[in-house]
């Protein structure tokens, strides 16, 4: 056992907590390692501080050599696990590198393989004052270090060996470096990624108590199960505090199968990128002042071989479609070329836009720039540790930007998101297995904090194996304690919601009428975010005359309208986050946003022979010579010709001949009449209220999964829904309504939506006599309110049902001269059940449902 000769000074570590800008838990782990090094140590055994990745445990580095040099002890050495992570180590402690981290007032003396210049100038000066020279930081990978073999012409090897040789061999003006480095009597060690040097890496481990240290460190986020860990500060904690991107999971419900899967999923990545380079831009471009940072996808693969094969079909056509754009590294391609445009990244201008790696950049490597990752083999714990997670976590401005598609990496899954859930891994590859324990009480995510810990700090911990009962009592306490204190529908468990209690509600006062055992009904309030929202709906009255139509009357004017219908809305892929369930011990998938990806391309001549087969084949449609010689001559092709489609692809073919066949058979069911319509508006202004009462005795049920129909009940109200202007809301039935909502609330395009009841008197009129009620309203981003009608299929060919599309569809296209809503956007959408289960994505259900819309004269 040893003690070092420094002390405790709080002072001291908040001045250079300032100076170096450390963030919190960096502060905290400082100073508990200033705690553990002032009593008796083993200097034999690593004091572990478990932080996760990209908190920046390389400023927490810097900051204790600077702490020692404060106190006397002016010698480090810090150990790499490889050539990568030690040449920007070296960048990061050297003055007038990109990398350097400020806020050493003399900056360290940097030895390195490259260069003994500074530890031989030493030599031949003498100290000034104590805390007044530079550190002296020797920084080397853990493979230089490793005694070399003893052979008889070692002194002539090359490479590692020559390497290991050098820095034992004696020189004439400065000495043996390693036995300079073995005698010192305040060597303190900082091993970087400690857990590679754990006991199973003998040779590793050997090399580091060969050194005859006075204390070793390590720095690590993935801990060992026998590991001194004397400060903790897990993943899922640095994501609740913001300190990281919010790791999310993007997926293709299958999985991604057939002969040119990868190559799909490629596809998938890049359009995930395109998404990504525009929200930075957009970024940038609002907020001045701000440095500029471009994203970037790291693409996982099995081999080198397999990443070879990559990187050339992503420098190809369809793809980058450029050499310069995707950097292979791995242990093939690793020269000299490769390190210079790895360690230039993060430049501006650097071409670089995606990396294709194997394992070789899974520990220590650093950059802002990582927002998509693509793992092309099966997605264990193997490959998708905290540690390749962690390359993509690091915040690309430095701290949340509050825009999602900034603030959160995107994981690109090879399996199916339902095989990656059932890996018995899944907890300690997403940093969460600190996140679960038993006696978790008011939804709070526990670690292995102390007891008495306040809600929120990182743990500390005196050994891996301390009691840990008095912390969960303690922490059950404060759970209850935050409970009673939350803001009527916060989450109590930081930035995650809990799967309970997700609607707005008095709680002081419930919470005593309760206590009297008095039932107290549930107030939905309007969710925060749209707090004062209000728009006008066009109720209307009508009436109505006929006139007869014929198919050969079909004019252009129609096929060109129902042309500009066909849309290419791409495919969807899902995406979900993991979270702590507060009350099974487990984890759950949030689903969050959906993304469009591009759709795969086809020959415009299939589009044709598709659509002209399908209309022929309606069965409604007399197949006489003159009808077919329209179809193949004028209707079909005026059709396509007119259609925006650039380039053809399968959504756009699908959108294509939905559209056709629907304008088709809306003629022929037209044929001996036509419906005009005289209507008059009357605004109606909502919502009424900006909250709303449920019955007593009725609460709010959680959100179900698109496979739980089964648990669904009609007229009961579920939330929390995060886009709707109320967080709860009822439904009359599940495939159409309650789908619909799905659809609505998941879209990127969707602003927010509300689902209407007959108490908000939001009517349109059919007949003289009949009203009906739309199902919803939706405000896009594009500004257009949406009228939506959730209906079963058999409403298809009801004629009641094609009266209120109707009506719908003529008042819509009214609006555009109505004075109070000339400068609104409108549109009108029916969807049906089977259109809905077949949707994807609200973009898709568009594609699939013929809306009617008008963006106004004010657009």
């Amino acid at each position: 056992m040893a003690t070092l000769p420094i002390s405790l000074d709080q002072g001291l570590i908040n001045q250079i907590a300032l100076e170096f800008d450390l963030r919190e838990p960096n502060k905290k782990g400082l100073r508990q390692l200033i705690v553990e090094l002032t009593d008796d140590i083993d200097p034999l055994r690593p004091l572990v501080l478990d932080i996760a990745t990209g908190v920046g445990k390389t400023y927490l580095m810097a900051a204790a050599v600077e702490y020692f040099r404060r106190q006397g002890i002016s010698n480090v050495i810090v150990i790499t696990p490889s050539l990568v992570v030690q040449n920007k180590t070296v960048q990061n402690f050297r003055e007038g590198t990109t990398r350097y981290i400020g806020g050493f007032p003399i900056p360290p003396s940097v030895v390195s393989p490259q260069s003994y210049d500074a530890w031989r100038m030493s030599q031949t000066l003498k100290s000034t004052s104590e805390g007044i020279d530079p550190s002296m930081v020797f920084i080397f990978n853990v493979h230089q270090l490793v005694a070399p073999k003893q052979t008889a012409d070692s002194s002539k090897a090359d490479g590692i060996e020559g390497q290991r040789t050098k820095i034992r061999k004696f020189q004439e003006d400065a000495g043996s470096l390693y036995e300079y480095l073995t005698n010192l009597d305040d060597l303190i060690v900082i091993a970087d990624e400690s857990h590679l040097y754990g006991a199973s890496a003998k040779s590793f481990n050997q090399a580091l108590k060969d050194l005859k240290p006075a204390a070793t460190i390590g720095l690590t986020a993935s801990v060992s199960k026998n590991d001194n860990v004397i400060y903790r500060y897990p993943l899922y904690q640095a994501i609740n505090d913001g300190y990281v991107k919010t790791p999310v999971l993007v997926f293709r419900k299958s999985g991604y199968q057939g002969e040119k899967s990868e190559e799909r999923q490629l596809r998938d990545a890049l359009s995930l990128l395109r998404n990504k380079e525009a929200a930075y831009g957009n970024y940038v471009q609002t907020h001045k002042g701000i440095s500029g940072t471009k994203p970037a996808l790291f693409v996982v693969c099995a081999n080198v071989e397999h990443a070879t094969q990559t990187a050339e079909l992503l420098r190809g056509p369809g793809y980058c479609g450029s050499q310069e754009a995707v950097l292979q590294v791995d242990n093939e391609h690793d020269g000299e070329v490769t390190r210079k445009r790895l360690d230039e990244l993060d430049d501006q201008k650097s071409p670089v836009r995606v990396v294709v790696s194997v394992d070789k950049l899974k520990e220590g490597w650093d950059t802002k720039r990582i927002a998509v990752m693509c793992t092309l083999r099966a997605m264990a714990s193997e490959v998708l540790t905290q540690q390749t997670m962690g390359r993509g976590l690091r915040l690309p401005f430095g701290q949340r930007t509050g825009i999602p598609r900034i603030d959160q990496l995107d994981i690109l899954a090879h399996t199916s998101f339902e095989e990656l859930l059932n890996d018995e891994n899944i907890l300690q590859t997403f940093g969460l297995d600190g996140a679960i324990k038993d006696g978790i009480s008011g939804g709070q995510l526990v670690g292995t904090a102390q007891a008495g810990a306040p809600e929120g700090e990182p743990s500390v911990v005196s050994s891996p194996t301390a009691d840990s009962t008095r912390a969960d009592a303690s922490d059950a306490s404060q759970g209850q304690e935050s409970a009673s204190s939350a803001e009527p529908g916060e989450s109590l468990s930081g930035s995650d919601k809990t799967e309970t209690s997700l609607i707005a509600r008095e709680l002081d006062d419930e919470e005593s009428l309760d206590q009297q055992g008095i039932s107290v009904p549930v107030t939905i309030k309007i969710n925060s975010a749209f707090q004062g929202t209000t728009f006008c709906f066009p109720s209307t009255l009508m009436t109505k005359t006929m006139k007869p139509f014929d198919l050969t009357e079909l004019e252009d004017d129609d096929i060109d309208e129902a042309a500009k219908r066909v849309s290419d809305s791409g495919e969807v892929l899902h995406r979900k986050k993991l979270v702590a369930s507060r009350d099974k011990h487990t984890l759950k998938a949030e689903r969050v946003e959906d993304v469009t990806v591009d759709s795969e391309l086809i020959e415009a001549d299939a589009v044709v022979k598709e659509s002209t087969r399908r209309v022929v084949s309606l069965g409604q449609l007399t197949q006489s010579s003159t009808n077919i010689t329209q179809l193949k001559n004028r209707v079909v092709p005026r059709f396509i010709r007119k259609a925006a489609i650039k380039d053809w692809t399968e959504k756009a073919k699908d959108s294509a001949v939905s559209e056709l066949e629907r304008l088709i058979l809306s003629k022929i069911k037209e044929h001996a009449s036509r419906t005009k319509t005289e209507i008059t508006v009357h605004p109606v202004e909502l919502p009424i209220d900006q909250s709303f009462v449920l019955p007593l005795g009725e609460d709010v049920l959680r959100l179900l999964d698109d496979t739980e129909q089964s648990q669904f009940k009609l007229r009961k109200y579920y939330g929390d829904w995060e886009k709707g202007l109320f967080p709860a809301a009822s439904f009359d039935s599940w495939s159409a309504e309650y789908m619909l909502a799905m659809k609505l609330n998941y879209s990127e395009e969707i602003v927010w939506w509300k689902r209407l009841y007959r108490s908000d008197r939001a009517s349109i009129a059919y007949s003289t006599r009949d009203n009906y009620y739309p199902d919803f309203v939706a405000l896009d981003t594009k500004g257009i309110y949406w009228i939506v009608e959730g209906k079963s299929d058999k409403g298809r060919d009801d004629e009641v049902v094609g009266l209120k599309r109707k009506a719908a569809v003529t008042l819509v296209n009214k609006l555009i001269s109505e004075p109070k809503f000339v400068n609104t956007g409108w549109g009108y959408l029916i969807a049906y059940e089977s259109d809905v289960k077949r949707a994807e994505s609200w973009t898709d259900l568009k594609g699939l449902s013929s809306p009617t819309v008008t963006e106004g004269y004010g657009h």
